[in-house]
């Protein structure tokens, strides 16, 4: 089963793009999209865990949807966007928005 939370996914509301630090009113909650897809969830018309999510702005959610379609590159894109997605991890941790149990 794939999780969702929708908490997570509106955290990207004001928040800068953790691309290009672009802060413009278009971040959003971008899910992974790479060849790992069906490692992390995702499949044929479903996305991946919403915990598996980078604050992209509308230009580079856009650049990184165009990329990870260049198969030449795939894996580059991969290890580029599971970078963007640990940095926004971290800013969720640091916000207080993911927090672990108990502690």
């Amino acid at each position: 089963m794939t999780f969702r939370s929708d908490k997570l996914l509106k955290s990207a509301a004001g928040a800068a793009c953790v691309r290009c630090g672009r802060c413009d009113g278009t971040v959003v909650s971008a899910h992974y999209f790479g060849p790992r897809r069906g490692s992390y969830g995702g499949g044929m018309s479903i996305k991946v865990h919403d915990f598996l999510i980078a604050h992209l702005c509308a230009q580079c959610h856009t650049q990184m949807d165009t990329t990870s379609r260049n198969k030449t590159d795939k894996w580059v894109h991969s290890e580029e966007f599971l970078h963007f997605i640990a940095l926004t991890l971290a800013r969720l941790f640091h916000d207080g928005v993911v927090v672990v149990k108990g502690e």
